[in-house]
């Protein structure tokens, strides 16, 4: 699959589906690339044109060596829809790509179709929190013991319960052809510390959904609701028994909403 230059930047993208098709863009979270879209994809490209991409510092994307924002990410993402010619299409963000979605909508409002916002918040976390360890842990311990520390915060114990699912899981992540180096890592980080649109979201128009698992620990339902309640006119879906990737613990629920949403719009 082909990379497009975005000013001193090499972005990996995807194209899944029918030209003719209406096109639907992914946007991922935190240290994830394309290929954590693997439950997604395949489904969402039956009936869209999915339009899929590594963020800068991630995966096949050049990485950088100076400081950014979630509104560098929204104009990357702004700059490959339109060389590939996209006027207008439906957004997907997970967690850090939620915030994406929504600094997009604000900055491109008329290419925006309809929003789906997933396990995600309104601005970056303050003070102590689960960035400020990872941040920390990222640069002090192995790839295998950090993975194992995001799993405990994003999974719920009962699939942690599961030995063959956390093995595979490990497995595929260790085993990552494009591992993201720490300090690419702490960079989108602080990103998303930086950012608070908490104030601008009543200036969005767009058909939107708001879906968040019910046990999701890092953005929890009451951000989801909150979040919701500054949109206007806003839908939201709690998803049950799955924590912060909904998208992988109830990938057919997940998938399921995300069409029946789409649908209708």
């Amino acid at each position: 699959m082909p990379t497009m230059k975005i000013d001193d930047l090499e972005m990996y993208y995807e194209i899944h589906g029918e030209e003719n098709e209406i096109p639907l863009v992914l946007i991922h979270g935190l240290g994830l690339d394309v290929l954590g879209w693997v439950f997604q994809i395949p489904e969402l490209s039956k009936k869209y044109r999915v339009i899929a991409f590594d963020n800068r510092d991630v995966g096949r994307t050049s990485k950088t060596d100076t400081s950014y924002t979630i509104d560098t990410f929204a104009e990357d993402t702004y700059h490959l829809l339109s060389k590939l010619g996209v006027e207008k299409a439906h957004f997907l963000g997970f967690s850090m790509g939620g915030l994406i979605a929504q600094t997009f909508a604000l900055k491109h409002p008329e290419m925006v179709r309809s929003l789906i916002l997933c396990d995600t918040a309104p601005r970056g976390p303050r003070g102590l929190s689960w960035l400020t360890v990872w941040k920390e842990l990222v640069k002090t311990i192995s790839r295998e013991s950090f993975i194992k520390n995001l799993y405990v915060w994003v999974f719920t114990p009962e699939t942690l319960e599961n030995e063959d699912f956390v093995k595979t899981a490990l497995e595929n992540r260790l085993n990552h052809p494009y591992p993201q180096p720490p300090e690419a890592y702490i960079r989108q980080c602080e990103a998303i510390e930086k950012l608070d649109v908490t104030e601008r979201l009543k200036e969005i128009n767009t058909p939107t959904l708001v879906l968040v698992g019910d046990r999701d620990f890092l953005t929890p339902v009451r951000y989801s609701e909150y979040l919701a309640s500054l949109i206007p006119n806003a839908e939201m879906k709690v998803l049950r028994g799955c924590g912060h990737v909904s998208l992988f613990e109830k990938p057919e629920e997940f998938n399921k909403t995300v069409l029946e949403f789409l649908e209708k719009h």
